[in-house]
């Protein structure tokens, strides 16, 4: 009777995926249709099972080839969302810049100083919360210490700020 050597610190995820490695490998290249890809997705199982406690596993060898063909699988997913939504360089010239007409930008300025306007017209302590909040990205929290009111009161402030925006908008 032959008794088999485990070589990974009693992994045996590992010694089932290094056993089983041609298998592994045509799994992952029946997704991926590539063997230097598939090269790389074994070598990721291989990694990501050496990080696992084997112990729980109760059937190691589906388990490897389960995690191979997941593996693939998303990488396979991952290379078809580039594809689609990444454009090649030579498609560069396709992709019309942006163009901005002198009105556009005059519009887009005066509306801008209406909103800045409409802001005027609420008292300080809200001004000043909606834009410490909105702009400077501080926490209500931390304007309600700093104000000394509840964090309650600066929400409400930072809502009526909101509302006076969206109406000085919908008006332009």
């Amino acid at each position: 009777m032959r008794k088999e050597i485990n070589l990974h610190d009693d992994n045996i995820l590992v010694d089932i995926l290094i056993r089983y490695r041609p298998k592994l490998l045509k799994i992952a290249e029946g997704v991926l249709h590539s063997p230097t890809q598939s090269e790389d997705i074994f070598h990721d199982a291989v990694l990501k099972a050496c990080t696992m406690q084997s112990s729980c596993v109760r059937c190691p060898v589906g388990y490897a080839c389960r995690m191979v063909y997941n593996l693939a699988l998303d990488e396979a997913r991952k290379r078809s969302y580039e594809k689609l939504n990444m454009t090649p360089v030579d498609g560069m010239d396709s992709i019309p810049a942006p163009s901005v007409s002198a009105l556009d930008c005059l519009v887009s300025t005066e509306t801008l100083w209406e909103v800045l306007n409409s802001l005027n017209t609420l008292p300080k302590r809200t001004q000043d919360a909606f834009v410490r909040h909105r702009v400077d990205g501080i926490p209500q929290k931390d304007i309600a210490e700093e104000l000394g009111v509840s964090r309650t009161l600066v929400n409400f402030m930072i809502k009526d700020a909101h509302r006076a925006c969206q109406r000085t908008l919908r008006a332009a």
